[in-house]
């Protein structure tokens, strides 16, 4: 039981932050802390320069947030906050009781080539998931992208130990079920924070439910011979996935460490990364392509642009600097 609250307690810290906070500017209202953050100080500057090149950097992901219908790239529909911030207080509390410890003794000890293949192998793992919510999607070209990533990095990539399809044009794509059912037409979804597993929607965790479930069943369908290798790689898989979000959750500490709320952070953050997903699956699916036009403001040009700088952004740099 102790490994698996860890490793949904990893896999929350992995749905977290992957930029540095001068990105986040643009998604509060003018005033409030994560809208100040823009402007810290040259030390919270440095001390979360690390957490911007985390992989999954919202910047580089496709897609524009500015055209969803409803302003939905703009709002966080957090009717539930104030239950949301207590259960957010609670993991903290677990993460920087046990998580943040193991994760920097894991960083400190294990060589970053290991962590690397250890990380490529669990997403390799995830691909045959992508792969079927793209097609559930109608996304041909990130289905055949996905399968194309699957078939060469378990060859060539030694069953996923190296990420050659990227070195080959193959990027890594999104896909899942709760992607799905944004595509399928349940858009807007309560905010939520779950107990152990983080940030995240009602969507988004029936979704992830699913993608779950789905694989439980998946060996059996399979020769006997072929259902024991399935199962023996599964295995393999719930060993590695917290493993390779602990680099992730050293970061994710940082950036904590540098915010003057971190409720407010996070949630923004998640909303970003999540909305950019959402908005280009919206684009690349033949259920809805046509109808979600881009325009000329990207997702990275959005995400990448400073707020004006106001008064209270002004006092930020001090306000930061009292509390290291």
């Amino acid at each position: 039981m102790a490994a698996v609250a860890l490793a949904a307690a990893l896999s929350a810290c992995a749905g977290g932050p992957s930029y540095a906070p001068d990105m986040l500017a643009s998604d509060e209202p003018v005033g409030t802390p994560s809208a100040a953050i823009a402007t810290a100080s040259p030390a919270t500057t440095e001390a979360t320069a690390d957490v911007a090149s985390l992989p999954g950097n919202v910047a580089s992901l496709p897609g524009d947030v500015t055209s969803l219908p409803g302003d939905e790239a703009s709002e966080v529909h957090d009717p539930m906050e104030k239950m949301n911030r207590s259960t957010f207080e609670r993991n903290q509390r677990f993460n920087r009781a046990v998580v943040y410890p193991v994760a920097k003794a894991y960083i400190n000890t294990v060589p970053e080539p290991v962590r690397n293949s250890v990380e490529n192998f669990t997403q390799n793992l995830s691909e045959p998931m992508t792969f079927a919510n793209d097609l559930l999607q109608l996304r041909v070209g990130a289905a055949v992208a996905t399968l194309g990533r699957f078939t060469l990095n378990s060859t060539v990539g030694v069953g996923g130990l190296f990420d050659v399809a990227s070195k080959h044009d193959l990027p890594e794509q999104s896909g899942d079920f709760g992607q799905t059912l944004y595509v399928w037409g349940m858009r807007k979804s309560p905010y939520l924070v779950v107990p152990l597993i983080g940030p995240t929607n009602v969507r988004d965790l029936f979704g992830t439910t699913v993608d779950v479930a789905a694989t439980i069943p998946a060996g059996g369908l399979l020769p006997t011979q072929y259902a024991t290798a399935v199962n023996n790689v599964s295995v393999a898989g719930t060993v590695t996935t917290p493993m390779s979000k602990l680099g992730e959750a050293d970061q994710l500490k940082q950036l904590e460490d540098t915010s003057i709320d971190p409720y407010i952070m996070l949630r923004s953050v998640v909303q970003q990364k999540r909305q950019a997903e959402l908005q280009e699956a919206l684009e690349t699916s033949a259920w809805t392509a046509g109808r979600y036009g881009t325009n000329s403001v990207s997702t990275a040009t959005l995400l990448k642009t400073p707020a004006l700088n106001t008064k209270e952004q002004d006092l930020v740099p001090d306000a930061v600097s009292g509390v290291q």
